[in-house]
């Protein structure tokens, strides 16, 4: 009886699929490697310059090709703080995007360029409306380009007002680029 009773047990165990089990269930994902890029550039950018996370995009159906950010600032800036605020946001950005080894097989190039990432900040009064016609409502970087844009109070439509490049913007602020990590460029103070 023994005998049966084991037997049976062991067709049943044999006869039964093997639990489905991944190459490497620790490796993380693409997708799992961008969220933590993305979180890890929402969190610096509140910190140092209270932009708060407002949405996210992607294109990276076989490769990673663009990733997006939206973040919202609820004070009034004039074109030189709006700059400086997309430049932080899209060099941190990129910084973060860069400085993960395990990211860079699902990128299509790199290091990443300006030109892969989007950046859009929304512009509100610090109690969450909008602001008035004709200031800065909403500011972007897309495919390198900064756009400052108005309401305007001519037609109420979304107004571009200026637009620069990436490598304008940088050289205005003395940023430069180094091994896919950007900084400001440090002055040498010679000493006498």
């Amino acid at each position: 009886m023994r005998i049966f009773c084991f037997l049976s047990l062991m067709i049943c165990i044999v006869s039964c699929d093997p639990p489905y089990v991944e190459d490497n269930p620790y490796m993380p994902t693409k997708m799992s490697l961008v969220n933590e890029v993305t979180n890890k550039t929402f969190v610096q950018l509140k910190k140092e310059k209270e932009l708060y996370p407002y949405g996210i995009g992607s294109g990276m159906m076989h490769q990673i090709r663009m990733l997006a950010l939206g973040l919202r600032y609820c004070k009034e800036v004039d074109i030189n703080q709006a700059r400086e605020l997309l430049m932080v946001a899209g060099t941190v950005y990129l910084n973060t995007i860069n400085a993960k080894e395990q990211i860079r097989p699902f990128l299509q190039n790199d290091p990443f360029q300006p030109d892969n990432i989007e950046i859009r900040i929304f512009l509100t009064k610090p109690n969450g409306s909008k602001h008035d016609l004709d200031n800065l409502t909403v500011i972007s970087m897309i495919r390198g380009i900064l756009e400052y844009d108005i309401r305007s109070s001519e037609t109420g439509r979304l107004t571009t007002i200026y637009r620069e490049t990436f490598q304008e913007a940088a050289a205005k602020l003395g940023i430069v680029e180094e091994n896919g990590q950007y900084h400001r460029r440090t002055q040498v103070v010679k000493k006498g």
